[in-house]
């Protein structure tokens, strides 16, 4: 009969995870805080700022809902953050794997103007931008909210793609080209499952960030009913009050579904940033 043995854990373990809690705590619990105050009333807010709810308030989600007409807002979010994403990592797969398979002319000088992407802040680029979607006719239509939205993440998006091109060996292509594959079989058929993890990894990554895009969101849309949840939030900011358990509850509608989706795709997303290597 065999028996099981446990290992203690050493100071320095203990150490190390008391660490590693404090800080989850410490991230995590704005959220959690969050949560609780969207059920609570705004005397309570400020009076038990830390306690539990005494009354759990559903009906204030309800309301924020309907006066926020965060429907709507709901849709044009999910319009956008999916074409975006969609046309994002459609394009920087496709471009990593050239940067990292094929030789063309230039293909390292444009490899690295294209990493100048990752050095620019948004409002470096508004007005420019701002003004070529007006020339363009795209303003107050959703394509001035997926098109620079694909584009401001495609530079980090080639560059961890092509690192993961740079760390699976290219055995499987090889053998697939010597059997009369073109280049576009290679790359649909070989690559793009072989880097699967990767692409699902940006696509979580990507959601987040244009999910929660306000700057060009504020400037490229006028109408209300094509704007989306970042900017609809500030409908429950007055100029004289602001009702703060409704804020949390919008909040908390629009902050919650993309953590659920997170934290079902966690794995994934840890397993395709470890095996990446950056080269």
């Amino acid at each position: 009969m065999s028996t099981a043995t446990s290992r203690s854990w050493s100071p320095t373990e203990w150490l190390r995870f008391g660490i590693g809690a404090v800080l989850v705590a410490a991230m995590f619990y704005p959220t959690v805080w969050m949560v609780l105050s969207a059920f609570k009333s705004n005397r309570e807010i400020f009076r038990t700022p830390f306690a539990l709810p005494s009354v759990w308030r559903w009906e204030n989600f309800v309301e924020a809902w309907e006066l926020g007409r965060l429907g709507t807002l709901y849709l044009n979010s999910l319009l956008v953050t999916a074409s975006a994403v969609t046309l994002c990592v459609g394009f920087a797969t496709a471009a990593a794997f050239a940067f990292a398979r094929l030789e063309f002319p230039f293909r390292r000088l444009s490899y690295r103007v294209l990493l100048l992407g990752l050095l620019l802040p948004p409002p470096t680029v508004a007005i420019p931008l701002f003004t070529q979607l007006r020339d363009m006719g795209l303003l107050n239509t959703p394509w001035a909210l997926i098109l620079p939205g694909a584009a401001w993440s495609l530079s980090l998006t080639v560059f961890l793609m092509r690192a993961y091109f740079n760390s699976v060996r290219p055995d499987m292509e090889e053998a697939a080209r010597i059997d009369g594959a073109n280049t576009w079989q290679i790359f649909w058929r070989v690559s793009v499952p072989m880097v699967w993890p990767a692409m699902l990894t940006m696509i979580v990554l990507n959601t987040i960030n244009i999910w929660n895009e306000l700057l060009f969101a504020l400037l490229f849309i006028v109408d209300e009913d094509k704007r989306t949840l970042p900017v609809g939030l500030v409908r429950f900011y007055g100029y004289h009050s602001t009702d703060y358990a409704l804020v949390f509850a919008a909040l908390t509608i629009t902050t919650v579904p993309v953590l659920i989706l997170y934290f079902i795709l966690q794995r994934h997303v840890i397993a395709g940033l470890t095996a990446t290597a950056m080269d």
